[in-house]
This record gives structure tokens, sequence and C-alpha cells, in this order.
């Protein structure tokens, strides 16, 4: 299926006590942080070979973490602030310390791909558990005509106890995979509304 685009970026608090694995994860505080223009998982794999009677006898390609980029058209200064684990005062600014530590995250999308019966196809990808660093500050002026420009965040991909570290899953229709990302990171039909 070639890829056509995607939508609908939610995360949510990963309670790392009672997370083993995909089908015990849990989250709390989920919420949507899109709109977002480009999603980018590249996880690492290990790549170790065993050698034995002159030839390779055994292997390990298993993935052994990542990074995940979000370049979201505009992150609204209190999901940044969540997704970092800073604070926003009560005048409304974000308040960065240096002792602050983001949270893990579990980060959900659907992703959109063009089947060969010129059909769409929906796709829930999962990424259980991440971690999000603090985004570079770019800024550039106007001159002879406006270029839009996004806040990339980069974070690093983790596994959950047991190994567990993404989940896919193929849905004939947006609405079911939007559930369905619901379902995983906890997002309760009430946070669904206020999005």
């Amino acid at each position: 299926m070639a890829k056509i685009g995607f939508e609908y970026i939610v995360a949510g608090a990963l309670d790392t006590d009672n997370s083993v694995s995909a089908a015990t994860a849990a989250y709390t505080n989920t919420r949507e942080i899109g709109p977002g223009a480009n999603v980018n998982g590249s996880p690492t794999s290990s790549d170790v070979k065993d050698y034995g009677d002159d030839r390779v006898v055994a292997t390990d390609v298993s993935v052994t973490g990542g990074t995940l980029s979000l370049e979201l058209n505009e992150p609204s200064l209190e999901n940044e602030a969540w997704i970092l684990g800073h604070s926003v005062d009560a005048d409304g600014a974000i308040l960065r310390n240096t002792n602050d530590i983001p949270p893990y995250v579990g980060i959900g999308f659907v992703g959109k791909s063009r089947k060969l019966d010129n059909t769409t196809a929906y796709r829930a990808k999962i990424y259980l558990k991440a971690q999000f660093k603090e985004p570079s500050d770019e800024n550039a002026t106007k001159q002879d005509s406006v270029s839009f420009s996004h806040t990339t965040m980069e974070g690093n991909l983790f596994q959950l106890e047991n190994g567990d570290w993404k989940l896919d899953k193929v849905f004939e229709t947006l609405a079911e995979a939007k559930a369905y990302v619901d379902e995983i990171l906890c997002m309760s039909a009430a946070e669904a509304e206020t999005e």
C-alpha cells in the first residue's frame, strides 16, 4: 500500500508501574497534540552475528530503541509543556526548569494508504513508550514571501518490560482507526470531545 498521509496525533502519559506489555499498558492524561505535518519513527536494531564452522550460525536483529520525530504545525503551550515535563504558570507562560523530567508517553496516529483496488486503508500506529527532548527554537524573518515553519519534537523510543514497543492495525474507516488509538492510549469519550 502506498502511503498518502496521516492525521490525529494522540499522546498519553505511560503508567510505568503497571505497563509490562502492550496488553497491560495504561495511559493517563491522554490528549490530541496535533495537527502535525510529519511523523518519523526510526527504530534502531541490534546487528550481531555468531559465527561457527566458518559461517553465521545465529543472529540478533532485535529492536533496541530508536527515535521518534513529530513535526507539529502549532503545538499549544499547554501540550508542549506537558510532553516536556514543564509547568505553565498562572499567566499562561511555560516555566522551563533544568530539573524538569519529561514523562514517558505513548504516541499514536493514523496513517492513510492507497490500496491497489484504489480504496483507502487507515493504519493505526502506536509507539508504546517514548520520551521527548527540548525542541530547537528556530525563527526566521518573513523576507519576500511567507514561509511556513513548524516545531519538531524529537524523542527516544523505548521498549516495555517484556520487549513490546509498537502496535500497528489496519482498518477500513478513519473512525475505526481513531477509536483503536483512543482505546489503546486510554482516551475517554469526554477527553476526545474536548479536543
